[in-house]
């Protein structure tokens, strides 16, 4: 396969220097490209990710699952079974108690919930339920504010996300249609010449724009058209070039338009560097808007993964990072993994256990924020 040919303007033999309008042809080409390519590592980077998540991941923590069911169900048989100080009671309450919890959170288990009744002598359900609403209405309060809109107790579900954003997302729609039709039926204030003339200035640029993306879109549609090639491998080769072509012009997409047009020879650099001031103003105009979208784009991918990761808006985040933070959380939970084994097999021996609680510290109340737990939510 050939080289990609890059667009770029050259300095021709009678310039001293690119004009102003080159330079920034150049250097919009090439934040461009460089914002492409970020979103391209973002996703294959992401994609890495799931992928490793499901097949490494996800199996460490069912075998972290069932190694703690097999923990809780051992110390409540070794509190029912033997005999122990009031401290080592409490202790024991208080293991046996977090990790009923941390187990109900993702698993609707009725032993579990039965083990957590008995300990705490208080109802699961019930706790679960009056959380859940003080939750929800945090978050209700919060959206309510944050959006400027009234919502319903039951738009909020955060169970459900996707439901809950699909719903809020509703919502705001509704309510800027309601403020344009509003202000579609106040009397417009009758528009000054200067406006009108700003405006149709603006009106025949966006025309201008719009026939320079079209007119490439038409070179290239006139030279690659497939039904006139008799050569069935070239007409091949032509029907995926078009099929580029199409794309790149509904998505507005200058820069993969005029390396189709470099691919097929139909430009060189030297024709770029011809390109009329007039010409080059329209290209930079569609390239910016272009440029802008691309960042635009990046930027809500990376916050898509900041959230799902948990992350502060201030940590370094990049694709390689992503990856190393995967690793991270699998090597943690081997680590927990072995760690839980072990315990499993000391605490058989009640003398043992026994000696551990000596040694525990019950922790004073307060928030933890388990980073192993919480690190990866969207592949757990």
């Amino acid at each position: 396969m050939s080289a990609k040919k890059i667009v770029h303007i050259k300095i021709a033999p009678a310039q001293a220097v690119l004009s102003p309008a080159q330079k920034k042809f150049n250097n919009l080409i090439k934040k461009i490209d460089a914002q492409k390519q970020l979103l391209a590592e973002w996703q294959e980077m992401f994609e890495r990710c799931r992928r490793d998540a499901i097949e490494k991941l996800a199996p460490l923590k069912q075998s972290m699952k069932e190694q703690q069911t097999a923990m809780v169900q051992l110390l409540d048989q070794q509190f029912t079974s033997n005999k122990f100080t009031k401290i080592q009671q409490e202790k024991l309450t208080y293991l046996i108690v977090e990790l009923c919890e941390e187990l109900l959170c993702g698993d609707d288990n009725a032993e579990l919930k039965a083990m957590y009744n008995q300990y705490t002598e208080s109802d699961y359900d019930n706790e679960a339920a009056k959380e859940q609403g003080v939750a929800n209405e945090f978050m209700k309060s919060m959206f309510e504010k944050e959006f400027g809109v009234d919502l319903d107790d039951d738009d909020i579900d955060l169970q459900n996300p996707q439901t809950t954003a699909e719903r809020l997302a509703a919502k705001v729609k509704q309510l800027e249609a309601e403020a344009e039709a509003a202000a579609a039926a106040r009397p417009q204030r009758k528009k000054s010449a200067k406006q009108l003339a700003k405006e149709a200035r603006e009106a025949e640029e966006a025309a201008n724009v719009s026939k320079s993306i079209q007119a490439v879109y038409r070179q290239l549609t006139g030279a690659l058209h497939p039904d006139r090639e008799q050569d069935p491998v070239e007409r091949e080769r032509k029907t995926e070039l078009m099929q580029q072509v199409t794309v790149a012009y509904s998505n507005k997409d200058l820069l993969k338009l005029l390396e189709l047009q470099l691919a097929v020879e139909q430009i060189d650099q030297n024709k770029l560097g011809s390109l009329s001031t007039e010409r080059l103003k329209h290209y930079n105009k569609i390239l910016s808007d272009q440029l802008a979208e691309l960042q635009d784009e990046v930027m809500l991918k990376e916050e898509q993964i900041r959230m799902m990761l948990q992350l502060s808006p201030f940590e370094p985040l990049s694709p390689n990072r992503l990856v190393t933070l995967l690793k991270h959380d699998i090597q943690a939970m081997q680590a927990e993994l072995k760690c839980i084994q072990n315990d499993l097999q000391v605490f058989q021996d009640v003398r043992n256990l026994k000696v551990w609680l000596k040694n525990f510290h019950l922790p004073e109340p307060e928030f933890e924020f388990d980073p192993l737990l919480n690190r990866f939510p969207l592949f757990r």
